[in-house]
């Protein structure tokens, strides 16, 4: 898995410079640019710090080739997983409960690119993913199979749209986080 350092400029809207507090969950995205490319959507993080287009980044974006984009220094907050007021998205319970007093101050974002409308993923996305979700659950002692959440269970933004629609793939995709993690090969790629 190739990581690409690529961190946002600080500023305000997209890489306020806080740090963040112990990791408690990862909350995975999708982009929502079907076909564009992990540099495109960092490219367009970067553009908040205009403030023309309010708050927006993540750490990390998959993608569609598997290469990774770090936009945002894991020991940072980005601005992945907070409400929507306006076009409501609140906070839910698994937020309130698990992530409080404001989930992004404890969680890593990570952004999927996809292919179409519907977020379907290469197989290269999804095996970058795994890898990073691994490595990022070990390095955090994270279990896959509770802390790492859909944007969607944060807030209710169906977003990652493909795995709000099929629960049971992410699931199945998380227990293939939590053997990837168990396999000395795959932690080894990782770095683990």
């Amino acid at each position: 898995m190739e990581v690409i350092e690529a961190a946002l400029t600080p500023n305000k809207w997209s890489r306020p410079q806080i740090a963040i507090k112990p990791v408690r969950g990862i909350v995975i995205h999708y982009v929502e640019n079907p076909g564009t490319s992990a540099m495109f959507n960092r490219n367009f993080f970067e553009h908040r710090k205009l403030g023309k287009t309010g708050y927006g980044s993540a750490h990390f974006i998959i993608d569609l080739s598997g290469e990774v984009v770090l936009c945002i220094p894991p020991n940072e907050v980005a601005y992945h997983c907070g409400e929507n007021r306006a076009a409501g998205f609140y906070y839910t319970d698994l937020a309130t409960d698990r992530f409080w007093p404001w989930p992004n101050a404890c969680t890593l974002g990570v952004e999927f690119c996809h292919l179409d409308r519907l977020g379907h993923y290469t197989e290269e996305t999804l095996e970058s993913g795994r890898h990073l979700l691994a490595s990022l659950c070990e390095l955090h002692d994270l279990d896959p199979a509770f802390d790492i959440v859909r944007h969607f269970d944060i807030t209710g933004k169906p977003c990652p749209k493909f795995f709000v629609d099929h629960l049971r793939e992410f699931e199945t995709y998380k227990l293939s986080v939590k053997s990837c993690m168990l396999t000395e090969e795959c932690m080894a790629e990782n770095g683990g």
